[in-house]
């Protein structure tokens, strides 16, 4: 058996208990109907951060994160099988293993999240995602990644309740120390618990160029493009997505990013009057605060959504703001 078999059948060996405690999890989940109000917040990257690390030889790095988060908003949508907005308070842990080998790093990462409402009218909830990833430095400039992900009970924009899998992959390219684009694509299965258990399934396409002016001090543009096709028309969707942000350190540990965005909804299967499906566009400026002193992280975040649709009782705008605590182990 030569080395690489072997280091190929040592990873496999590590990652089971992984797996089976992923599965785990995954199986408590409980149903609910009712939305989970998710954070926009970026999750740190410690999956592109451990395959930039020297090594030698395979390495297994254990992680768990627990946050904490508070959420207050109001005005996107009626009830109906749509977002309805409130506050809410959210647990989060998040185990993960990152096996690296040179330029090889693997990532399994669970997050599973608990959500209570402050309306007594609304189910409390669980929510679970676990994605598996493979991170390859086909150079010192580029990378590759590939991942699977499943998802139980997540907040989707045409259902509040949705089970899914997702498959894809990333391209990133580093053109010098200061400009960096990333190309991504993946396939999603989703269902649905609405009366029908209908299903959907779709392509999602990502784009991002980074500016780095300086540690911490980055401009962003993003876009993204997903279409879902369902058996129930009233989940059809397709999506357009383009946000522009800013992030600089304004203190030790502390930085601040800034961004706009504009997001364009179309549901194909809903039919208005006037014979058009209905299309709703959201656009907000957003400012968050991030301060992160060793393995803490807190973060501020405050948005405005303007929401112009052409059904009145979805033409509608609001505030929308997040706490969060969070510690790494």
């Amino acid at each position: 058996m030569n080395t690489t078999t072997r280091r190929l059948g040592q990873a496999l060996a590590l990652s089971i208990p992984v797996l089976c405690f992923a599965s785990a999890a995954l199986a408590e989940v409980t149903g609910s109907e009712q939305p989970e109000q998710g954070s926009s917040i970026d999750a740190e990257e410690d999956d592109k951060a451990a395959a930039r690390k020297d090594s030698s030889g395979w390495r297994l790095e254990p992680g768990l994160r627990i946050t904490a988060r508070g959420i207050s908003a109001r005005s996107t949508a009626p009830g109906e099988d749509e977002v309805i907005d409130g506050n809410a308070l959210a647990a989060v842990i998040t185990p993960s293993l990152v096996l690296t080998n040179d330029d090889i790093a693997v990532t399994l990462r669970n997050a599973t999240t608990r959500l209570e409402f402050e309306d007594p009218d609304r189910l409390d909830r669980w929510q679970n995602t676990a994605r598996l990833s493979a991170r390859f430095n086909l150079s010192d400039v580029t990378a590759l990644t590939a991942f699977a992900e499943r998802s139980d009970n997540i907040l989707a924009a045409e259902f509040t309740s949705t089970d899914e899998w997702k498959f894809g992959g990333e391209i990133e390219h580093s053109f010098d120390a200061a400009n960096r684009v990333q190309a991504g694509a993946s396939w999603r299965e989703r269902s649905y618990d609405d009366l029908t258990n209908s299903t959907g399934s779709g392509m999602r396409f990502d784009g991002e160029y980074r500016y780095r002016f300086g540690p911490n001090n980055y401009a962003f543009l993003r876009g993204r493009h997903d279409a879902l096709k369902s058996d129930n028309d009233r989940r059809n969707l397709e999506r357009l997505l383009i946000e522009a942000s800013y992030q600089r350190p304004i203190a030790r540990d502390l930085r601040m990013r800034s961004e706009l965005a504009y997001e364009k909804l179309t549901f194909g299967g809903r039919i208005l009057p006037d014979g058009m499906p209905r299309q709703d566009d959201l656009f907000w400026p957003e400012v968050t605060l991030i301060w992160s002193p060793g393995p803490w992280r807190i973060a501020a975040e405050s948005r405005y959504i303007f929401r112009a649709s052409n059904d009145p009782a979805f033409d509608r705008s609001g505030y929308r703001i997040e706490l969060e605590v969070s510690h790494a182990f």
